[in-house]
């Protein structure tokens, strides 16, 4: 599952905290299985049977609102998260396509996420610009330098890579393999089988149109066609 921001305001892919909070109590109360991009990758590596009821957890951008509002509830659910930043705009803030600017977490608030064992920090790029339209130095410079910052101020290895706003080809895919990435987190829909290829790990968006349960429910099954049929 891929959140974005959660947080009070109008944006699209904004889930409202309230709304958060009662699709964390499902997950518990239902019993799925939420575990660590690290154990997916493990499972896959090895590939061994994914209980079908598991789910992993991911936030883009650094949003504040990560920091405030989704790391407590992390905490009260004991759920395991991976948190992928984009380096340069850590303490600022990130547009998006609404021209509605939301601020990104300190480092401070980061190293503080990423000393609990729950959290994973992992990197989204120096400046969120989409890789696919860039210069091979251009990419690489995105990545190593993002790589190197988090390991550097987090004291830790980075395992994961997910392009900013899912924009990725083949020669973007050979260069972060080069770096010793062991997975890439994107943003196409669908079910995550034993079979699939550790460098094309779908995620399913959770946004606004998610507060139903409904709705929420077929992000969890894939049931893309249900899902853009329901009227919220």
């Amino acid at each position: 599952m891929l959140y974005h921001s959660v947080d009070k305001n109008d944006v699209y892919l904004t889930v409202k905290p309230e709304i958060f909070e009662k699709q964390m109590h499902y997950l518990k109360v239902k019993n799925y299985q939420v575990i660590s991009l690290e154990e997916l990758a493990k499972i896959l590596h090895n590939n061994k049977k994914i209980h079908p009821k598991t789910i992993i957890l991911t936030f883009d951008d650094g949003f504040l609102s990560h920091y405030e509002k989704v790391f407590p509830i992390l905490k009260k659910y004991n759920f395991p998260a991976t948190f992928f930043i984009s380096t340069g705009l850590v303490g600022g803030s990130m547009d998006n396509s609404q021209r509605l600017p939301q601020p990104t977490m300190t480092w401070e608030q980061i190293t503080e996420m990423s000393r609990s064992p729950l959290i994973d920090i992992e990197p989204h790029g120096i400046n969120h610009r989409e890789l696919d339209g860039l210069s091979l130095a251009e990419v690489e410079h995105e990545i190593v330098e993002s790589k190197n910052e988090i390991e550097m101020r987090l004291n830790k290895k980075c395992h994961f890579f997910a392009p900013p706003r899912g924009k990725y080809s083949k020669a973007v895919t050979n260069l972060i393999k080069k770096y010793n990435f062991d997975a890439i987190a994107i943003i196409e829909e669908g079910l995550i089988k034993a079979s699939d290829d550790l460098f094309i790990l779908r995620r399913n968006t959770i946004n606004s149109s998610c507060a139903n349960q409904v709705q929420f429910l077929a992000r969890l099954n894939w049931s893309v066609a249900l899902f853009n049929l329901i009227k919220f």
